[in-house]
C-alpha cells in the first residue's frame, strides 16, 4: 500500500500521530519522517487486515490535524431529514454520479466532485449526522511560475441535533485553480475558507435548510457566542473570588469616601465599584507564579481576546504567551470592563486541553482561534487536533451559540 504523496507533502501526516501509530502496533521507532512513512507502508503490506486498518487510520487522519473549520447555523430541520431513505434519495437526486470512493482511491479532476457520503443514525434509526467528502485538483506554488498539482479535499458535516453545517479543510495560502497547463495567474489565488463555505451552501440548498447570510446579523450573533465562550473559560477561580469578596467592605468604604470627599456624581458610583473590584481581582490574579490556578479547573483557557466596543469607541486586542493564561496578566484586566460591558468578542484564541497528550510535547499545546469572516463563523486549529479534540471545540460552539 502506497500512501498518497499529498498526505505527506501537505502535512496531513504529522510526526506525533505517526509515532502513536508505530507505538500502538509495536513497530520499531525510527529516526525521521521518511522512515515513519516507510514503516507504516510496510505494516500495511503485511496482509489484507493490516491494509484495511491502515487505510481506515489514514482516512481518519485526513479529517483531523491542523484545520480550518467554517460553520453556519441552520433552521428548518424537518421530519423528512430524520428519515435515512428520504435523505439518501435526495442526495442521489442532486448527486446521481457520486462514485462513493474515498479520498485515497478517487481519481481527482479539475471539477469539484462529491465523492462520498455517509448517513449516520441514532439508536432509534433517525438521522442525526450526515458526512460528505468533496475533492478536486488544485495548483500550488508561487504566482507566475509553473505550479504543482495537489489534491484538496473538503469535508462537510451536517449536525441535525445541533442545527449546524460545518466544513473542514486544510489551511493553505498558496492554492490556485487547476489549469491543465499548470499555469498560475496573478490574482487567482484561492481563499480556502470561501471555497469551503461554497460547499456548505450547496448542502444547505440541497436539504432546503434556512440559514442567515446577512453579514451584520451573523457578526453580531457570533460575537455574542464568542463572549459566552469568553465567560465560560475565564471564570474567576473560587480561591480568587473568596479573596475579592473579603475586601468588599474596604472597596465600598473607599469608593463611598472618594465620592463624598470630591462630591462626585453618584450615578457613576456603580461603575467605580466595578472598577475597584476588577482592580482587586487583577492584583490578586497577577500576584506571582500562579498560572496553574487558571488552567486546572477548565478544559480551555484564553490567551488572546479581540473585541470592539462601538459605544466607547475602543478596540481591544490583548494577548499572552501561549503557555500563560491571559487571565493572570495585566492585559486581561485592562480590557475586562469593556468586554463585559459590550458582551461581545471579535476573536478568541484559546488553549484547549488535549484528550490524549501522550505523543504531544508540552511545547506544542493545541491553540484554537475562533472568529467571524464575512458572513460565517470559523475555527482554526493551529496544531494537530485529533477527532476528540475537534469535537470538544465544536461542542463549545454548539453549547454557546
Amino acid at each position: 500500500m502506497k500512501i498518497p504523496e499529498f498526505l505527506n507533502r501537505d502535512d496531513y501526516l504529522q510526526n506525533p500521530i505517526m509515532r502513536r501509530f508505530l507505538k500502538e502496533h509495536n513497530l520499531e521507532f525510527v529516526e525521521n519522517r521518511a522512515d515513519y512513512i516507510k514503516a507504516i507502508e510496510e505494516y500495511a503490506a503485511q496482509n489484507d487486515e493490516t491494509k484495511r486498518e491502515t487505510r481506515d487510520w489514514l482516512l481518519k487522519v485526513v479529517k483531523e490535524g491542523s484545520k480550518e473549520i467554517c460553520y453556519r447555523k441552520i433552521h428548518g430541520v424537518g421530519e423528512w431529514h430524520r428519515d435515512p431513505a428520504l435523505v439518501e434519495s435526495k442526495i442521489k437526486e442532486i448527486y446521481p454520479d457520486c462514485p462513493m470512493k474515498n479520498i485515497l482511491t478517487y481519481r481527482n479532476t479539475g471539477e469539484r466532485t462529491m465523492i462520498e457520503y455517509k448517513i449516520i443514525t441514532n439508536d432509534d434509526g433517525e438521522v442525526n449526522k450526515i458526512d460528505f467528502t468533496f475533492s478536486k485538483l488544485f495548483l500550488y506554488g508561487e504566482t507566475g511560475k509553473e505550479g504543482d498539482i495537489t489534491i484538496f479535499p473538503i469535508f462537510i458535516e451536517v449536525y441535525l441535533d445541533e442545527c449546524f453545517v460545518i466544513s473542514r479543510g486544510k489551511a493553505k495560502s498558496t492554492l490556485y485553480p487547476y489549469d491543465e497547463n499548470n499555469r498560475m495567474l496573478f490574482g487567482d489565488k484561492v481563499n480556502t475558507m470561501d471555497y469551503a463555505i461554497s460547499a456548505i451552501n450547496k448542502i444547505i440548498d440541497m436539504f432546503e435548510f434556512e440559514a442567515d447570510t446577512n453579514p451584520k446579523r451573523i457578526k453580531n450573533e457570533n460575537s455574542q457566542m464568542l463572549y459566552r465562550i469568553y465567560e465560560k473559560y475565564s471564570f474567576t477561580p473560587a480561591d480568587v473570588v473568596e479573596k475579592v469578596e473579603s475586601q468588599n467592605d474596604t472597596v465600598n468604604s473607599f469608593v463611598n469616601e472618594i465620592f463624598s470627599d470630591l462630591q462626585l456624581d453618584p450615578r457613576n458610583k456603580e461603575k467605580a465599584l466595578l472598577d475597584a473590584k476588577i482592580f482587586v481581582e487583577k492584583f490578586i490574579s497577577i500576584n506571582g507564579n500562579n498560572e496553574d490556578v487558571f488552567k486546572e479547573d477548565r478544559p480551555a483557557y484564553l490567551i488572546k481576546v479581540s473585541a470592539d466596543d462601538e459605544i466607547e469607541l475602543t478596540k481591544i486586542d490583548t494577548t499572552s504567551d501561549k503557555k500563560v493564561p491571559l487571565q493572570c496578566t495585566e492585559a486581561f484586566f485592562d480590557s475586562k470592563k469593556s468586554v463585559v460591558k459590550s458582551k461581545k468578542c471579535k476573536r478568541l484564541n484559546l488553549i484547549f486541553k488535549r484528550t490524549d497528550e501522550t505523543y504531544f510535547s508540552k511545547n506544542n499545546p493545541l491553540v484554537v482561534q475562533l472568529g467571524t469572516h464575512k458572513n460565517y463563523g470559523y475555527v482554526k486549529t493551529m496544531q494537530y487536533a485529533e477527532e476528540a479534540d475537534i469535537q470538544n471545540v465544536l461542542q463549545a460552539i454548539f453549547d454557546n451559540y
